[in-house]
C-alpha cells in the first residue's frame, strides 16, 4: 500500500486509498502515531511512503520521523520514504501556475508565520498573525498554508486545500481540482527520514 503522511503542519494527517485521511492532534502524537502506523500495516501493508516533511512544528516533526523510521525498521527496511518539503509542493503548485507567489506558511508557532516568496525560493520575513491583514493589501494573490484547525488563521484570505490520494495530490481551488501526479511529488527518495525544521527548533 501507498500512502502519504503530513508532518508538517498542526496535525499529523494520514492519507491511503483515494480519499481516506487521519487526523492526528499534536497532543499526545507520540503516544498514537506509532500505533496507528502499524495498525494500518498489519491491515494493509505499507510500501511506499511519501511524507511532507517541513517546515512544521517540532513535535509532529520529530514524532512523525522518528515513528516511520521505527516502522520501516520493524519491517526490516521494507518500505520505500520519500521526503518532500510543503514549499517544495507548493513551488510546484506555483509553477503549473495554480497558486500566487506569495504564502504565508505555518511553521508550528503559535503567534508567527513565515511570509514567503514562491517566485525565488525565499523567505521575505516572519510576520505576526495579528499582521495578516495588512499583507493581504500588499500582497493581492496572497494565500493561507494549510491548517487542519481552522481557528489558526484569518478565513477572509483564501487557503490552500489539497490531499493525497494513492495516485497523487489533488490541489482544489473553488469548484475546480488540479491534480499532480505520485510521479512528480516522489522525486526525493531517501533511506531514512530526518525532520526537516528549516527553523532551529524552539525546545525550551
Amino acid at each position: 500500500m501507498r500512502v502519504s503522511i503530513d508532518i508538517s503542519s498542526d496535525h499529523i494527517a494520514i492519507y491511503r486509498g483515494m480519499g481516506e485521511k487521519l487526523l492526528l492532534e499534536r497532543s499526545g502524537v507520540d503516544r498514537e502515531l506509532g500505533k496507528v502506523l502499524v495498525n494500518l500495516d498489519r491491515e494493509q501493508a505499507i510500501s511506499e511512503c511519501l511524507v511532507l516533511n517541513g517546515p512544521g512544528g517540532f513535535t509532529n516533526l520529530r514524532v512523525g520521523t522518528l515513528a516511520l523510521n521505527l516502522l520501516k525498521t520493524l519491517k526490516n527496511n521494507q518500505i520505500s520514504f520519500f521526503s518532500l518539503s510543503k514549499l517544495e509542493l507548493y513551488t510546484l503548485f506555483y509553477q503549473k501556475g495554480w497558486i500566487g507567489s506569495k504564502i504565508l506558511v505555518y511553521i508550528g508557532q503559535r503567534l508567527n508565520v513565515w511570509l514567503w516568496d514562491l517566485e525565488s525560493g525565499r523567505l521575505i520575513s516572519t510576520v505576526k498573525k495579528s499582521e495578516i491583514d495588512q499583507l493581504s493589501a500588499q500582497y493581492p494573490d496572497l494565500m493561507l498554508d494549510q491548517v487542519y484547525d481552522t481557528t489558526y488563521f484569518d478565513p477572509t484570505i483564501p487557503q490552500l486545500s489539497y490531499e493525497f490520494r494513492t495516485d497523487g495530490c489533488y490541489l482544489k481551488s473553488g469548484n475546480i481540482e488540479h491534480f499532480l501526479s505520485r510521479d512528480e511529488l516522489t522525486i526525493h527518495p531517501v533511506e531514512r527520514l530526518e525532520p526537516n525544521y528549516m527553523i532551529e527548533p524552539n525546545v525550551s
